[in-house]
């Protein structure tokens, strides 16, 4: 009876071992590595916005399909919180849930699908992940509002990892194993606030972007 007791404790202590989620921290990056302005005059003097990712990337072949959310914050004088503002190459827009809270359990989810590509093999990926946290248009916007300190993801519904977000202004970066996407099929991402940094004024968490680098574009 011992030896059995011990074998189905083993087992299961393996089982919960296995489902552990892995935890991914966040590494500081600069703005200046991933932000440039849409040209210069002859004097090297900015014309225009800062663009992200401005000139090649990921993005030359990749695309994220569709975006949905559990919520978001209504819209006040024409400002739209829109989950989709994650992942739209602007600093100066955001996702902001829309609870009554701090947004614990609300989410954004993105979904792959390549099926429109004329004559995809599957040879897309992701394996970094780039953030601006917290509503970036203005140091005074991003203190005031709420930025996400952990994030759960779901890959295909399933528990993936904990990112541990920094309380940055500028840019940071988390490494992650090759996610590929397979050719006829949607691949689905959620992210989904699990705890935060709180704002000096207001509940809102924000997210101004969150978007990707990875393979089989070049």
């Amino acid at each position: 009876m011992k030896v059995k007791l011990t074998i189905l404790f083993l087992y299961f202590s393996s089982v919960l071992i296995g489902q552990e989620l892995k935890i991914i921290n966040a590494k500081q990056a600069n703005d200046s590595d991933f932000f440039d302005y849409e040209d210069y005059d002859e004097n090297m003097n900015p014309i225009g916005e800062m663009e992200f990712l401005k000139g090649c990337s990921w993005y030359c072949g990749g695309s994220v399909k569709k975006m949905i959310g559990s919520s978001e914050l209504n819209e006040n004088n024409g400002i739209n919180y829109s989950p989709s503002n994650a992942h739209d190459f602007n600093k100066n827009t955001a996702w902001v849930e829309g609870s009554a809270d701090y947004g614990i359990g609300e989410f954004i989810e993105y979904h792959f699908n390549f099926d429109e590509m004329n004559n995809y093999d599957g040879g897309l990926g992701i394996n970094r992940i780039l953030i601006a946290n917290g509503y970036k248009k203005s140091l005074e916007t991003w203190n005031n509002n709420s930025r996400i300190k952990k994030l759960k993801v779901y890959l295909n519904d399933e528990p993936y990892a904990i990112l541990n977000l920094l309380d940055s202004f500028e840019i940071q970066t988390i490494e992650i194993d090759e996610i590929n996407f397979p050719a006829n099929k949607t691949t689905k991402l959620k992210f989904e606030i699990i705890d935060v940094y709180k704002g000096d004024k207001f509940d809102d968490t924000a997210l101004s972007l969150l978007m990707f680098e990875g393979t089989g574009v070049h």
